[in-house]
Order: C-alpha cells, then sequence, then structure tokens
C-alpha cells in the first residue's frame, strides 16, 4: 500500500452511506493497474443524537478527503423500502454530509446504482456481496480480506466510478 503522498493518476474515495456504519475506500490509478489504498467504516453510536451521528460522518470524510485527495467521490445512490420511512431520511441525511464534505474540497461526486455496480464487476445485476468482494480483490490483485462488508462495497464503487470515467481499465 501507498501512502496518501506517493503519485497515482487519480484517486477514487467510494462511500457506503448508512447512519450506524458508512463504509469508505480509496483506492488510486496507476499508468497500469490499481491498488487499495485505505478502508474501512466510520461507525457512529445510536446513544448519540443524529446530529452528532452526521458530524462524525462529515468528520470522517473530511478527513479522508483532505489527506488522500480523490478526485473523485463516489457514492452508493440507494434506496429505503416504503415500509421504513425514517431510515430513508436518515439515508437522505447521511449522503448531504458526504455531498457537504465533497463540495468543501471541490471533488465531483458520482452515484453509482447497486445494480450497476454489481453489473459491471460480476456481470450479475444481483450479485452477492462476496462474489462484488472476490471481483474488487481479483482486479487489485489482493489477497487481504476487505472487512468490514461496507468497505468492501465502497471500494466496489470507487472502481466502478474510476472505470466509468476512463480512469481505470480491468
Amino acid at each position: 500500500m501507498t501512502t496518501a503522498n506517493e503519485a497515482h493518476r487519480h484517486r477514487a474515495l467510494g462511500i457506503d452511506p448508512g447512519l450506524a456504519e458508512t463504509g469508505y475506500a480509496v483506492i488510486g490509478t496507476f499508468a497500469k493497474g490499481g491498488e487499495m489504498c485505505n478502508w474501512g467504516s466510520l461507525k457512529t453510536s445510536a446513544r448519540l443524537s443524529v446530529p452528532d451521528r452526521l458530524k462524525i460522518i462529515y468528520s470522517g470524510i473530511d478527513e479522508i478527503v483532505k489527506n488522500w485527495k480523490p478526485t473523485i467521490l463516489v457514492v452508493e445512490d440507494v434506496y429505503v423500502l416504503d415500509k421504513f420511512p425514517k431510515a430513508a431520511i436518515h439515508l437522505g441525511e447521511v449522503k448531504g454530509v458526504i455531498y457537504l464534505a465533497a463540495k468543501d474540497n471541490n471533488i465531483e461526486v458520482i452515484e453509482i446504482r447497486t445494480t450497476e455496480l454489481k453489473r459491471s464487476l460480476t456481470g450479475n445485476g444481483r450479485a452477492t456481496k462476496d462474489q462484488v468482494s472476490r471481483a474488487v480483490k481479483r482486479v487489485l490483485g489482493m489477497k487481504e480480506e476487505i472487512k468490514p462488508d461496507h468497505a468492501s462495497d465502497a471500494a466496489a464503487l470507487a472502481l466502478v466510478g474510476l472505470s466509468r470515467k476512463g480512469y481505470y481499465v480491468w
């Protein structure tokens, strides 16, 4: 893994949004190939107020952006079932602070639907999380597991975003 100061042609920050846990992954590209630079998740406690939880997510994303200086930020275009309206509101709030962190740092934001993400990496729009994770590891030549699952999803988002922009071909 390189450091934030090493040269990549482009970097993408993928984000799998959630109020309890927001997964992230930074992928950098070279003339040939790319690498996973950093990944993890920003966790918030249900004991905190929603504004406090959103501040934790915003601050975490802002710090990652300032450290890694991605070219693009790729976020999942999520959907929520009608029977969980509160979850939809919270997800919208989380995406709002993610957009704010990107715009505060002048970074282009790309949204990718889950089915497009899965189809791009596996050829199957209904692929499992494990199939997507294995595809990411294969493309990047990684042996190490990408955990938690939210970080693996974020890595997939970053890869597909880089590919969509023409910055990475596999």
